[in-house]
């Protein structure tokens, strides 16, 4: 009984020298815990404002709101097939596209792009 109250009340003062709003690493999304990267930019010839989205394989994940509709080339990871999405939810018109990607994008493709989803090869 002892030692229970002191694991107790040691977890309790762990928990509470934690910064606000840190997670225990296992509840994390954190990009390092990522399956890959969809490198995206808002200009032809990846160019422009340009970052690297993280993604788990086949999970559909929806852009950032200043991304959606603004993107003009795109490139996964090596050893991925990415699809990208004209509408959130991987709804809409679909293109997909492995490494090295698109320095440009085809008409109704290009500044279309909302969601997206990718697959090991």
């Amino acid at each position: 009984m002892h030692f229970q109250k002191l694991a107790l009340g040691s977890l309790v003062a762990a928990l509470a020298a934690l910064p606000s709003g840190a997670r225990p690493a296992e509840a994390s999304t954190d990009a390092a815990l990522a399956d890959g990267n969809l490198f995206v930019c808002t200009d032809p010839n990846f160019a422009g404002q340009c970052v690297n989205l993280a993604f788990f394989n086949g999970v559909c994940s929806t852009l950032p709101s200043g991304l959606q509709d603004n993107i003009s080339s795109w490139g996964p990871d090596a050893g991925w097939v990415c699809i990208t999405y004209t509408e959130d939810n991987c709804q809409g018109t679909s293109f997909a596209g492995s490494f090295p990607g698109f320095p440009t994008l085809p008409a109704g493709i290009d500044n279309a792009m909302n969601s997206y989803q990718c697959f090991r090869t």
